[in-house]
């Protein structure tokens, strides 16, 4: 039986919390809400940074995660990561390893920009660099000094294979493959490895948005990562 449906099983209102986390057999925990439509809600915990409720807990990413080392069995995370300061990337990543059992999965997708649909809708300076994606939501800004800023919520960054790969060689995960992402800039060759949903749902691929069906190509930047097993 699933973490999910021990804390839901008969219409259980009560709000989980970390303690009830760390008597659990099976722990996994998914980055942002979890609802009834997600697949991950009979599976998985949100981290949530507002809801309180029997599927999430409320908690801000950028911080300790208050479970202890060797605790979990899966994490996910969807399309969260850009929507916060790419200078905690790496730490957020690092704290997934340490929470995470040996031999645990932490599964990891965000969108990739250099997808076509991705790029061809987003704000570019006279460079072509991306300074906003409308449908990421949130408002363009511009601060005191007059640069571009992105408020509201919106993405804050804008993920590449290269940006990603370099966080992911310096983070503590020495086991990781990425499975959907394209190699460089030019936009013309995307890698789709095989993708064992099973492991976590990921909504934004071409087996699931129409949008990158035909061509069949890359609109998530995927990585699987796994902690080393104990010695």
């Amino acid at each position: 039986m699933s973490l999910g449906n021990l804390i839901k099983d008969g219409n259980s209102k009560s709000t989980v919390n970390w303690q009830e986390l760390q008597n659990k057999k099976t722990i996994k925990l998914y980055a942002g809400d979890v609802g009834p439509d997600e697949p991950q809600f009979f599976t998985h915990v949100g981290l949530s940074l507002s809801r309180e409720d029997d599927s999430n807990i409320k908690h801000n990413l950028t911080e300790p995660i208050p479970l202890p080392e060797d605790s979990v069995e899966v994490f996910q995370s969807q399309d969260v990561y850009e929507h916060i300061k790419f200078s905690a990337f790496l730490m957020m990543i690092n704290e997934v390893y340490r929470i995470l059992k040996p031999g645990a999965l932490f599964r990891l997708s965000m969108p990739d920009y250099n997808c076509d649909v991705l790029y061809n809708r987003s704000f570019k300076t006279q460079l072509g660099e991306i300074v906003f994606d409308p449908g990421g939501g949130g408002e363009l800004m511009q601060d005191e000094n007059n640069i571009f800023c992105v408020g509201g919520g919106g993405h804050l960054w804008f993920p590449t294979y290269e940006v990603v790969a370099g966080v992911v060689a310096q983070s503590d995960f020495k086991t990781y493959e990425f499975l959907h992402y394209y190699p460089d800039e030019s936009r013309s060759h995307g890698v789709t490895k095989q993708i064992d949903y099973s492991l976590g749902h990921i909504q934004r691929t071409p087996d699931h948005d129409k949008r990158v069906q035909d061509p069949f190509r890359p609109m998530s930047l995927v990585v699987d990562l796994y902690k080393e097993q104990s010695s």
